[in-house]
């Protein structure tokens, strides 16, 4: 099979993608509209996609012997954000806009981009070559290419709804100004205390006891006096410790809070589901309200899809940088992490080279120097081709869509995430024909020299 077979495969894979999203395009969205979208989506549509997707694609046996993808995530994590730690200073970037190219690179599209794909090569008759075996058929070959990728799917949700919206999150600079303030008060009072209660223990000692019966009372009203002090010591001690403590589980609380989002949940009860067989099998019974109640949330979830590329489109018609004009709080962040155009073009530039040529080439050399010299250490890699295509498309994707949901939900960084996502994703649109063409190219390779 010649090149040109390949390219036509991926771009019939793609063209639903384009289809969708032209119709957002024009479809004349406003802002408010796409914010309220935005929020049915990451509160509704996207949890219910990862949950029945990965309650029903993986299983625990998969988990185990898929180990190596969370490690080759990571890795290709790491070299995404050392691309942008030393190209963002090669250019000249700020650190705050650094580090939201940093998290445009780092977590890609995998739900949105890789599934029409996966599934749009799975129907095409030229993709007989991906079969695992003889009795293999294209449905069972998208299902476990999605269950591939979903793998990818929870690392990158795991991480970009807790360390991604942590990055982005603004400073709280007063609640961490009064507790530190709050601590320097408790802190001197629990050492005055011990520094009184050792002047009061030792001042028996330094009393004579041979003056007389009147001064051999005086020893033990002051033992008794220092019994009581020493309580009331021990006492505002207990407080301090417990005030202090309290201050520590408040910091710890406002770290985890802004993590526990919707998506990040359903990820958590989904991988409990999986890693529970006979819920499992209870869950995915037909003929079971169990599996009625699953339906309906896999029915949400696929609204998901369709409704983040009507979001997209939307959002690259409007060539406004769209700012929230609600509160001064939302004004003044905005001024404060505001870029200037060309620091913008030079970060686009950036996350384009890293998403799309700096990652991919990582992936495809590290998955090619596997199955050449350890093949014992991904057999998989060996047998099923899709492997290896479902994990080259999720390292070429564009940024994950969920960066402007991100930067909307927290009022910042919304005129650069819109504009990093739109050249990203008009410019992935072509590469991704391109690209996917020579990922097919290189699975037809493995698959010949098994």
């Amino acid at each position: 099979m010649g090149l040109l077979n390949y390219m036509v495969i991926s771009t019939q894979a793609l063209s639903s993608i384009f289809f969708i999203g032209a119709t957002g395009y024009f479809s004349k969205l406003g802002a408010s509209e796409l914010q309220m979208l935005a929020r049915i989506n990451v509160s509704v549509f996207t949890p219910a996609l990862l949950f029945s997707k990965i309650s029903k694609s993986l299983d625990s046996e998969m988990l185990y012997d898929l180990w190596f993808v969370p490690i080759l995530y990571l890795i290709l994590g790491s070299a995404g954000l050392e691309w942008t730690r030393l190209g963002g200073r090669a250019l000249g970037l700020t650190d705050a806009f650094r580090r939201l190219c940093s998290v445009a690179v780092y977590f890609s599209n995998v739900n949105t981009i890789m599934i029409p794909i996966i599934e749009g090569i799975a129907a095409s008759p030229d993709s007989r070559f991906l079969l695992r075996d003889k009795n293999d058929t294209p449905q069972r070959m998208a299902d476990r290419a999605i269950a591939y990728g979903m793998i990818i799917g929870i690392m990158n949700n795991l991480l970009r709804w807790s360390v991604g919206v942590a990055i982005m999150s603004p400073p709280k600079r007063n609640s961490s100004h009064v507790d530190t303030s709050s601590n320097a008060r408790i802190v001197p009072t629990a050492v005055d205390s011990s520094e009184s209660l050792t002047t009061l223990s030792s001042h028996p000692h330094t009393t004579p006891y041979s003056e007389g019966t009147a001064h051999n009372l005086r020893p033990s009203c002051d033992e008794q006096t220092c019994l009581l002090v020493g309580d009331a010591v021990q006492a505002e001690s207990g407080i301090a410790v417990a005030a202090s403590r309290q201050a520590v589980l408040t910091r710890i609380w406002n770290v985890v809070q802004p993590c526990l989002t919707p998506p990040l949940c359903a990820v958590v009860v989904a991988l409990l589901v999986v890693l529970a067989p006979p819920l499992q099998e209870a869950l995915l019974r037909q003929g079971s309200y169990a599996y009625c109640l699953w339906t309906a949330i896999d029915m949400c979830g696929q609204a998901c899809i369709p409704a983040t590329l009507l979001a997209l489109g939307a959002q690259l018609a409007i060539k406004r940088k769209p700012r929230s004009q609600s509160s001064d709080d939302t004004s003044s962040i905005e001024e404060e992490h505001h870029v200037s155009e060309k620091e913008q073009n030079r970060g686009i530039m950036l996350v384009v080279l890293g998403r799309f040529a700096v990652v991919p080439a990582c992936c495809c050399g590290i998955l090619f120097a596997i199955h050449s010299f350890a093949p014992w250490l991904v057999p998989l890699l060996r047998t099923d081709p899709m492997l290896f295509l479902t994990l080259a498309i999720v390292s070429a994707t564009p940024p994950a869509i969920n960066l402007l949901t991100v930067a909307q939900s927290l009022k910042m960084y919304e005129g650069e995430s819109a504009r990093i996502l739109s050249y990203s994703y008009v410019v992935g649109m072509l590469v991704l024909s391109v690209e996917v063409s020579v990922f097919l190219y290189l699975a037809s390779l493995l698959s010949s020299n098994t």
